[in-house]
């Protein structure tokens, strides 16, 4: 990676000192908990709003656990319903992003553009985009696209290609990042600071890194265990595994399932969640003989439960830039297995909170084998992940965000 002598926002900053008419604008095309991006920008939304922050979020989407509190500051950049039956995720998702994605973005650039104008409801905002607009003061960057590319390259996964995705957001990655649009930019991990630097130039000096974080409060090992061996009829003395995510060919489900057939990991069971293509997938473990232990539980929004209930997290994933569901299972206190990308690397650390793997089946087995059968080391491994997962909370990694913002808020003002 390349060296950068990028600044980290400093924990334990205060959230006073803004002044009466300091707002932010947050733009994310879907406002929930359904994914990764989502949920970062749902949980700053509601810790700003518990620190009596004024922040506006726009949105093409509302998910059904905002609360009437939080409801209030939502605004639609297109008529509120109108992407609601386009399927942005399950087996026509790419078909769904791509009419989804381009048409939110340009809406909400549109919609801030005539929002700062005078007496307009972001005039004195400083906008925070989750890559969602080509208008923003502060981008947070969740994934670099054309790094997340290289690697599938690297691979000789050549899908990628028929997906009329990739060349939208990689126009629009050049013209936003290469552009140098935004005053700022976040990096959730110091992986994503080379990898801005590396493919689009972006000066160390404009980037920022705040890590991504988790509900301390929700995600905890206290608490409803799901009973996944009673729902699918796994024995008492055989480990439980869990793999969390939508896109299972990049988070490497294949090599997992491989890796249940190897010594070590022969009577282990895989719970998978998420809304990946499970009948592919199930195919491929029945072909290998492991049908019988590889159980697809589609979206699920009890995932603290279902945590609860793993022995272990593993993420054999080839891309990632913080990876929230790793960080979620360690504040369960689930140990981790997980490949040495992005900020992944900055928090797992072999024998404290887990194991860095290879995205190779015989690897996964190796690693994982010789502690399946030591109860004592992987709850040492748990206790280790969610010590871990403390200095995590959403509460700090808001209070960041916010002093970014209001920085950068002063220096709008000044240079008008």
């Amino acid at each position: 990676m390349l060296s950068t002598g990028v600044e980290q926002a400093a924990p334990g900053t205060g959230w006073g000192g803004a002044p009466a008419d300091f707002r932010i604008a947050q733009v994310v095309q879907e406002f929930s908990r359904a994914g990764g991006v989502e949920t970062v920008a749902f949980e700053l939304q509601r810790r700003w709003q518990e620190a009596g922050v004024a922040a506006d979020v726009l949105t093409a989407t509302m998910g059904a656990e905002t609360g009437p509190e939080l409801a209030r500051s939502v605004r639609f950049a297109l008529p509120q319903g109108a992407m609601q039956r386009i399927p942005t995720r399950g087996a026509w998702r790419y078909l769904g992003r791509g009419a989804a994605v381009p048409a939110f973005t340009l809406a909400a650039s549109a919609a801030l553009v005539r929002g700062r104008r005078p007496g307009g409801w972001n005039e004195h905002s400083v906008v925070l985009s989750h890559g969602d607009s080509l208008v923003a003061d502060v981008i947070a960057i969740h994934a670099v696209n054309a790094a997340s590319l290289t690697q599938k390259r690297g691979d000789g996964d050549w899908k990628w290609a028929l997906n009329p995705m990739h060349a939208w957001v990689g126009g629009r990655d050049r013209l936003m990042l290469g552009g140098r649009r935004a005053r700022r930019y976040v990096a959730v991990s110091r992986r994503v600071v080379d990898e801005l630097m590396l493919h689009h130039d972006v000066p160390w000096d404009r980037i920022t890194i705040i890590p991504n974080g988790t509900d301390l409060t929700r995600f905890t090992p206290e608490g409803p265990v799901a009973d996944l061996r009673g729902r699918f009829g796994i024995p008492a003395a055989s480990r439980v595994l869990m793999f969390v995510g939508h896109e299972f060919d990049r988070k490497g489900l294949a090599p997992l399932i491989d890796a249940l057939t190897r010594s070590g990991c022969e009577t282990a069971h895989l719970v998978v969640v998420g809304a990946g293509d499970a009948e592919t997938y199930g195919r491929l473990a029945t072909a290998q003989g492991v049908g019988r232990r590889v159980h697809f539980t589609g979206p699920r929004h009890d995932l603290p439960a279902l945590y609860r209930a793993a022995d272990a997290f593993v993420l054999p994933t080839g891309y990632e830039t913080f990876s929230l569901v790793c960080m979620e299972a360690m504040a369960c206190g689930v140990p981790v297995f997980a490949t040495r990308v992005g900020g992944i690397e900055d928090y797992l650390v072999d024998g404290v909170n887990g194991y860095m793997i290879e995205r190779d089946g015989a690897a996964i087995a190796a690693a994982l084998g010789p502690l399946l059968g030591d109860a004592s080391h992987l709850a040492q491994l748990g206790r280790g992940a969610y010590s871990t997962a403390q200095a995590y909370g959403w509460a700090e990694v808001a209070r960041r965000y916010h002093e970014l913002l209001l920085q950068v808020w002063h220096e709008k003002r000044d240079a008008c």
